[in-house]
């Protein structure tokens, strides 16, 4: 599946579970009062809009009021706040698009910068950035191990490559809040998930997941089966509600 990847603004520096942690504490003021250098803080407001957790001018969105929400009630290793955060930044941005496409694995620096050179269109000294942002990610936020997204080859102190491990279950609010933002995206409210499968911006391909252990996880439970609908003769098949946006499935989930 080929992504063309667009650039590398985010210089060598990865989404930092300490960044992020601080930013949901502090809010915009994190972004004037902090210990960043001026490339970090840069890269930073790159992935808070990313991520849809700021707006264009830099205030915080519906969306961060909703991650501070889970952050205060799961704690800080929670998968469904950085499920969530992966899902916006999968979503728009070119870099972890690509990510996405790749099945689970072990991978070394080398294949990894090769691939980004058949993506980008070009080999330049910029494409180590590409590998550094998503190593970064990876090994310094939950994203790498707790959604099974790449954890860490080490010899010594460097990171030589990355092992994408995949998940085998996965918080069912996560499903769905993809789930609608594909809706979203594509005005299709009529989803099979079988389909999915090889589809980018699917749950299947943010996640590493397979359609099988998608569909057990979703299914098994009845909590948010208000949020879709099911047709007795094909379970794949299930219908969203199209009156409802992804960020308002959200406030529904945090609102109880």
């Amino acid at each position: 599946m080929y992504v063309k990847i667009k650039g590398f603004k985010y210089y060598t520096f990865g989404l930092r579970q300490e960044w992020l942690y601080s930013f949901i504490g502090k809010g915009k003021q994190f972004l004037k009062d902090n210990s960043l250098g001026p490339r970090q803080i840069e890269a930073f407001i790159y992935y808070l809009k990313d991520c849809k957790i700021i707006d264009k001018e830099k205030n915080p969105s519906p969306l961060f009021n909703i991650l501070r929400s889970i952050y205060l009630k799961d704690g800080a290793i929670s998968q469904t706040f950085w499920g969530i955060v992966w899902i916006n930044l999968c979503f728009n941005s070119s870099l972890f698009t690509w990510w996405t496409t790749l099945p689970i694995g072990n991978y070394n620096r080398k294949y990894l910068i090769d691939k980004l050179i058949l993506s980008y269109g070009k080999e330049n000294r910029y494409l180590k950035n590409g590998f550094c942002s998503i190593k970064e990610t990876l090994s310094k936020s939950p994203i790498g191990e707790i959604l099974g997204q790449g954890v860490a080859i080490k010899k010594g102190k460097i990171i030589e490559g990355l092992f994408k491990t995949g998940l085998n279950k996965i918080h069912s609010i996560l499903i769905l809040y993809n789930l609608y933002k594909l809706a979203e995206k594509e005005n299709r409210y009529e989803i099979n998930l079988l389909s999915l499968e090889d589809e980018l911006f699917s749950p299947q391909k943010i996640f590493a997941i397979s359609t099988r252990d998608l569909e057990k996880s979703l299914f098994e439970s009845l909590e948010y089966e208000t949020f879709y609908k099911l047709p007795l003769e094909k379970r794949r098949l299930i219908f969203l509600n199209k009156s409802l946006i992804p960020i308002g499935l959200l406030e529904n989930y945090i609102g109880g």
